[in-house]
């Protein structure tokens, strides 16, 4: 009888605590959501036409380096940014002309995700 009693309340605590994980999991993920939404909504706010398109330009300043097979890889905020520009349409149409001319554009498939193919 004694030992029944113990494997239920054991069960019991393991339950709870397996309950108790997935929940903070659960908070930690939408903590996390919440926290990168804000920061791309200041990020959005920061950016501008000019900004996107400096950017832009420093990318193809890397041109040569980042099209070579093996070549350099694009710095994080930089690509962060252009992704940005390219996904909430703030780009100027020339700096994206640019970027397709280029080849640049490539390196950003996120950007054509769900579009329709032309």
């Amino acid at each position: 009888m004694r030992s029944g009693l113990f494997i239920a309340f054991f069960c019991t605590a393991a339950a709870l605590y397996v309950a108790w994980g997935q929940i903070a999991a659960y908070q930690e993920r939408e903590r996390i959501q919440t926290a990168d939404a804000a920061e791309r909504r200041t990020r959005r706010a920061e950016l501008s036409a000019d900004g996107c398109n400096g950017a832009v330009g420093s990318l193809s300043a890397m041109e040569h380096r980042l099209l070579k097979a093996g070549g350099i890889e694009i710095p994080e905020a930089l690509a962060s940014d252009i992704t940005l520009c390219l996904e909430e349409n703030i780009m100027s149409g020339r700096s994206r002309l640019q970027m397709e001319r280029t080849h640049l554009i490539r390196l950003f498939p996120r950007e054509t995700s769900g579009l329709p193919n032309e």
